[in-house]
């Protein structure tokens, strides 16, 4: 039995290899992102703290979401989830989240924590600490801290310009690029009221560069919804998000060219 659960993790183990390009590619993210293909690092949005810790900067009430993936590529050993809340005290913006990748053979956990506060007018800065652990059954665990920081700057009413560094810290688990470092620059592009465009020009240090584009429109006051595409895979994105009181029920898909399509479901909270 022992030898059949190692032979099932390098099976798994290698699918997994030839989805994502490494360990900890922060593939759980809240379905309004997962909508716009991860992209919108420029937005002042709580939800995406994982990709800019800057874009809580200016919540201003108790903000909460949680998400599930429960089949990625149509694999249940890839399903992820995670859960993300902020909250502003006294103009500082303090957030907590936790997400968590995989199955039992294989885990990727992490624990976040967040600040951000607006500089001037027109900056607002943050940044992420992840408590990131990593479980391989019969294989043992470990545990590193990473650092994000991020900066988000609003160039004209419309224009807004964010930079993220994630993994600044270049934390490892021994290897030198088992975590990746990323470099985000993105810009977000409001159309009219209730539509915005965002773009997310993305180099992880050991890849070429590549871009994340998405958009979110709003159709009506309880209505967005959510496209996007990346240049890394064969994919293609989409999402719509029903309002409901304080609520905001999200789901969101991606295609793959050759691996099946992917889904998420979400709910988020804010008052």
């Amino acid at each position: 039995m022992h030898q059949y659960k190692v032979f099932i993790l390098l099976i798994q183990v290698f699918l997994f290899a030839q989805i994502s390009s490494g360990s900890f590619e922060r593939t759980a993210q809240p379905t309004a992102l997962f909508g716009r293909a991860m992209s919108g690092s420029a937005l002042f949005n709580s939800g995406n703290m994982w990709l800019n810790p800057a874009s809580i900067a200016k919540n201003t009430s108790f903000f909460t979401s949680v998400f599930y993936s429960p089949s990625p590529f149509q694999l249940e050993q890839l399903s992820n989830f995670g859960l993300n809340a902020v909250k502003d005290f006294d103009g500082v913006n303090i957030g907590a989240g936790f997400s968590s990748f995989g199955f039992s053979l294989y885990r990727e956990t992490v624990i976040s924590f967040s600040a951000a506060t607006i500089v001037t007018e027109f900056f607002a800065v943050g940044m992420n600490i992840h408590a990131n652990h990593l479980s391989i059954q019969s294989y043992g665990s470990a545990s590193t801290a990473v650092v994000d920081l991020g900066v988000i700057f609003s160039a004209t009413e419309n224009l807004t310009i964010g930079i993220s560094l994630n993994n600044v810290s270049r934390s490892t688990f021994g290897a030198d690029d088992d975590i990746p470092q990323t470099f985000v620059t993105g810009l977000s592009y409001a159309v009219l009221e209730k539509t915005a465009i965002v773009l997310d020009i993305v180099h992880d240090v050991r890849y070429t560069t590549g871009y994340r584009a998405g958009i979110e429109f709003s159709p009506h006051e309880i209505v967005t919804i959510r496209a996007g595409t990346q240049s890394e895979q064969s994919k293609l994105f989409g999402g719509i998000g029903i309002n409901v009181f304080s609520f905001q029920i999200d789901y969101g898909i991606a295609t793959h060219s050759e691996l099946g399509p992917t889904h998420s479901i979400g709910i988020t909270f804010a008052n």
